[in-house]
């Protein structure tokens, strides 16, 4: 008896197309319940899903964060949007300088409720000028792309290194950082389409160096220009 059992045990329940069949029955299910959910979702919503996705499967790592947060963040829809757009205009600016960030002559980092771009001042100066090089105005048009329409407020400010420099129109090197801060913002304003109401120009001359003036190559690294970018959105980390 315990035998019979045992075989009868071993037997299938359903037929084995009726369980292929279950599994494409609900399939289907949640596939209509998709296109429900779809067809009740504004274009706003549909436009912010898909760029979230962009890269198909391999969604960048940077994107997860940043729909992780979105979920996290009782900011209402206007912020996930700005959201979605800021971390989109970051990557583009991050694509197009990637040589010169290579090369650390521009470097994109996180700061509270905002970002600060830090760009070695020889691609935008000569040495001891405070006039922005012509090549220097692609780069300067693409920073103003990339936080025009989010940003809060963005002080720029101007670093030296520790070698003095006394001419006729920079008796020192606060003179210099401060000219060639208040030069990057008249260009914001006058071609970048940045308001004057949300930029400010701070000097700071040698006096707050990465690293110590030591050697030339840590000297480069100390003559720098800063964009401190505080966005519109609350708790915003890139």
């Amino acid at each position: 008896m315990k035998k019979k059992i045992e075989e009868a045990s071993d037997e299938p329940t359903a037929p084995f197309w009726m369980t292929t069949y279950g599994d494409m029955v609900t399939l289907l299910l949640t596939f209509f319940i998709l296109m429900i959910s779809f067809a009740n979702m504004d274009e706003r919503k549909w436009a912010m899903a898909a760029k979230s996705l962009q890269g198909a499967l391999g969604v960048m790592e940077q994107y997860k964060v940043e729909m992780q947060m979105m979920k996290e963040t009782p900011g209402g829809e206007d912020d996930m949007l700005i959201r979605s757009d800021v971390m989109e205009r970051l990557r583009e600016f991050e694509e197009q300088m990637a040589e010169q960030i290579d090369e650390g002559d521009i470097t994109v980092e996180s700061i509270k409720n905002g970002l600060l771009i830090q760009m070695g001042s020889k691609l935008l100066f000569n040495s001891g000028e405070a006039t922005l090089k012509p090549e220097s105005y692609e780069i300067m048009k693409l920073v103003g792309k990339t936080v025009k329409d989010h940003a809060a407020e963005i002080v720029i400010s101007g670093h030296t290194d520790n070698v003095p420099i006394n001419s006729r129109q920079f008796p020192s090197n606060w003179e210099l950082s401060g000219a060639r801060a208040l030069s990057v913002v008249n260009y914001l304003i006058a071609n970048a389409d940045i308001p004057p109401k949300i930029l400010a120009a701070t000097a700071y001359g040698e006096h707050r160096p990465i690293v110590p003036n030591d050697t030339p190559a840590d000297r480069k690294i100390n003559r720098r220009v800063e964009f401190a970018v505080t966005w519109l959105i609350p708790e915003f980390a890139y």
